[in-house]
């Protein structure tokens, strides 16, 4: 049988836990690093009726409220600055 004095048992220990946690964090930023960003044509609109804000495709000319089912038109403000 092996014998082992407590220092080295607690380093031992200490040694496995500290490689499972640097294992660990460099599997999760391996993951992190290769998602790809998904970008899409959402914009925020606000409802000309009912003043709910929900997002839907930028590129329709007429998008119809989630709340109120009514059609608002797209309006492109300029913003100054």
């Amino acid at each position: 049988m092996i014998e082992l004095s407590t220092t080295t048992a607690m380093m031992l220990y200490l040694g496995l836990t500290l490689t499972f946690l640097l294992g660990l964090w460099f599997f999760q930023h391996y993951q992190l690093r290769h998602k790809k960003m998904i970008v899409s044509e959402q914009e925020l609109f606000v409802c000309e009726y009912c003043a709910f804000a929900y997002v839907a495709d930028g590129t329709k000319p007429v998008t119809q409220c989630p709340q109120c089912a009514s059609f608002n038109k797209h309006n492109k403000f300029k913003r100054n600055g």
